[in-house]
């Protein structure tokens, strides 16, 4: 939120001992709140261009910042969301090091360290259990309607290693076909999403579905990861004994419980 204004007797008491000013100290603007500092100065404002921050969102002026996060939380993606407050949070050290120290890193290099550690952090989560337990969720697979296929994907992103996970079932929960694919590659998620999302299309078409719903905890139709066991477990058990998968209806047996938990859902 904005800060909020300094009672005379406290703003001379700053004065009187550091020559306390509350103009922005990069760009001189009048009374530095928390909106300008993070979203208005120019360095702020570069930052929040390189992620990508959509143009409502960052020409749009906030009296508070509560209301622009309020609105960032209510247009973007949830992992955006994450990126967006962890770039916020490099953005607000980066600012302190100028006031302070007189040292200002660039745009470029504050968002490189923001992206870096979301990416761990994403990495650290998916190879190890949590610190603290996640709520669970009462979310299933959801049957698609009758004559209607769903076709379910995933990618894993992990040490120079990409593999994506699709599987067809019809509107009884039997597995009509699937596949996964390893690469000795490094891929940004995104272009990941989007080579599994291919690959669905190709598995549709060999196996001449005319009526599908696609669903990923991506991207297309969002799922709840716990809509999506199937892949997710494809794509970890893929990237971790390095293999590909391909199979159709006699899938794996590896997926059995994953499978049946779904049909009989």
């Amino acid at each position: 939120m904005a800060s909020a204004p300094l009672s005379p007797t406290i703003r001379g008491f700053f004065s009187n001992m550091w020559d306390f000013s509350r103009d922005c100290p990069k760009c001189g603007a009048s009374v530095e709140t928390l909106v300008h500092a993070l979203k208005n100065r120019q360095t702020a404002r570069t930052i929040l261009t390189l992620i990508g921050l959509d143009g409502r969102l960052l020409n749009k002026d906030y009296p508070y910042c509560i209301d622009w996060i309020k609105d960032v939380i209510c247009f973007l993606d949830k992992k955006v969301v994450a990126d967006f407050i962890t770039t916020l949070s490099y953005s607000w050290n980066n600012r302190n090091n100028y006031v302070f120290r007189g040292k200002e890193e660039e745009a470029q290099v504050i968002w490189d360290r923001a992206k870096t550690l979301c990416q761990d952090f994403r990495i650290h989560n998916l190879i190890n259990k949590p610190v603290l337990p996640i709520t669970p969720t009462l979310k299933k697979w959801e049957k698609p309607l009758c004559r209607t296929m769903k076709i379910n994907f995933d990618v894993t992103v992990f040490n120079n290693k990409t593999c994506f996970g699709v599987i067809v079932c019809d509107s009884n929960g039997f597995v009509l076909g699937g596949g996964g694919d390893f690469k000795e590659e490094y891929m940004m998620v995104e272009w990941a999403e989007l080579y599994a999302f291919e690959e669905g299309l190709k598995i549709a078409r060999s196996l001449n579905i005319a009526n599908a719903i696609f669903e990923t905890n991506c991207a297309i139709k969002w799922a709840n990861r716990s809509c999506n066991k199937v892949v997710d477990f494809m794509c970890k058990y893929a990237i971790i004994n390095n293999c590909n998968l391909v199979f159709g209806m006699d899938y794996p047996r590896e997926i059995h419980d994953f499978v049946i938990g779904d049909s009989i859902n």
